[in-house]
């Protein structure tokens, strides 16, 4: 039922990023469309039934705020909930479901379900949230919500940004770039530094792979993703709905292209190849592709935690 933080009080005042996705099979809840000119979410009359539903949710529930911001794309719904102080204890889990729930009942005054999804709810029940603790994270998922119709017609209508090698700005440095440069302006990117030496029952490991299980839409991890924690963290980060930025140690020569599955990610825009070097002439050795790894895993490390750390701001309520 989604991937909410360990030992974390959600009936406490805070906003909360939510993503709900659509379960296969069923209708879309809006539409993109547009040209290089112009672009933008079109309206169908589920998208105008959600809306409503939406912006009049918080009457029925007290404890929170009406939900002002807010978008429904064709196949997911993302929204900024916040709590208000109250002493009923109602769980962020509680009204999502609730919310989840009125919604498909809107859906079905409109729609038919799918004849193979009749067992199925609108919804997936993995829907992910996001904690905001500051005013930083705030301004930044708030403008994520409101940019993603934008970003998803990149995406469908130029996808050959997503197959050549560009150069990049990130944590003070240029970078070589192969895949979505997009990503390095989510909400939140965390690196992953992990060493070969961690095993599954290490503390280290187990804190690691909870960082990875939070990253959902809005996130990206960044690492070169090779030992195995880094790997068991960038499938979480996938599972999660996340995006990855993986560091690459050789470059990208000319014709270079990842693997089929990696470069289906490009497409989708949920993938970054990154890397400080150029093209390698020649075949690197063990010794030099270690030290490139640790140099780029330490720079972005630094990086991440000075761009995206918090700025003490509390935001509760």
């Amino acid at each position: 039922m989604g991937k909410r933080l360990k030992g974390f009080d959600y009936s406490r005042p805070y906003f909360y990023m939510v993503t709900l996705s659509r379960s296969k099979g069923w209708e879309p809840f809006s539409h993109i469309i547009g040209d290089a000119q112009q672009h933008f979410l079109q309206k169908l009359p589920i998208t105008r039934a959600f809306t409503a539903e939406i912006l009049t949710f918080h009457k029925q529930w007290q404890c929170i705020e009406q939900i002002r911001t807010f978008t429904i794309m064709p196949d997911h719904i993302h929204l900024l909930i916040r709590i208000r102080p109250n002493d009923s204890h109602i769980t962020l889990s509680t009204l999502v479901h609730l919310l989840m729930r009125r919604l498909e009942q809107v859906y079905l005054e409109i729609h038919h379900p799918p004849i193979d999804s009749t067992s199925q709810h609108l919804f997936s029940p993995d829907w992910h949230d996001w904690i905001i603790l500051n005013h930083s994270h705030l301004k930044a998922f708030t403008r994520y919500i409101r940019e993603n119709p934008m970003r998803r017609w990149r995406r469908i209508t130029h996808r050959e940004h997503f197959g050549e090698v560009q150069k990049a700005s990130f944590c003070g440095h240029q970078w070589f770039a192969y895949g979505n440069p997009e990503l390095l302006n989510l909400p939140i990117i965390e690196g992953f530094q992990c060493s070969r030496k961690w095993s599954p029952t290490d503390k280290e490991w187990a804190d690691a792979l909870s960082r990875a299980t939070r990253l959902g839409p809005g996130c990206a991890g960044v690492s070169t993703f090779m030992s195995p924690c880094e790997k068991i963290c960038g499938n979480q980060i996938y599972k999660a709905g996340g995006s990855m930025v993986i560091l690459h140690p050789e470059g990208f020569p000319e014709r270079w292209h990842p693997s089929r599955n990696k470069e289906t990610l490009c497409a989708q825009g949920r993938l970054l190849f990154l890397s400080l070097y150029p093209a390698s002439t020649r075949k690197l050795t063990t010794a030099e592709l270690h030290d490139r790894c640790h140099t780029m895993g330490n720079l972005v490390a630094g990086g991440c935690r000075r761009q995206h750390g918090s700025d003490g701001c509390d935001i509760t309520l």
